[in-house]
């Protein structure tokens, strides 16, 4: 079997380098940031725990009915309390939980 012939370099030239990857300088591992500092800011979308809605304005916010707020309710899915008059006020934190957040209208 024949090789084929590699073809002669033209007078003055070498043959071509192969690259190397070029990285980017190095930062020094003791450089300050400038940038603002971070400060815990509350999450959005989060409800105050102090807050509680009446049992219709909770299936109203909600997909749930009352019969399902009541038994979710029962079963300490849903935290909530039972004001003077015996009327349901849910907390309004339910919201953030990931069973109830995604029944949110």
């Amino acid at each position: 079997m024949k090789m084929a012939k590699k073809s002669p370099l033209k007078e003055g030239k070498s043959a071509p380098k192969k690259k190397s990857p070029k990285s980017a300088p190095k930062k020094a591992a003791n450089a300050k940031k400038t940038g603002p500092s971070k400060k815990t800011k509350p999450a959005k979308g989060t409800v105050s725990a102090a807050k509680a809605y009446s049992l219709a304005e909770f299936v109203n916010i909600t997909y749930l009915t009352e019969n399902g707020v009541k038994v979710w309710l029962k079963q300490g899915r849903l935290s909530g309390r039972q004001n003077e008059t015996g009327e349901w006020m849910i907390d309004a934190a339910n919201l953030d939980a990931p069973y109830v957040k995604r029944l949110v209208r």
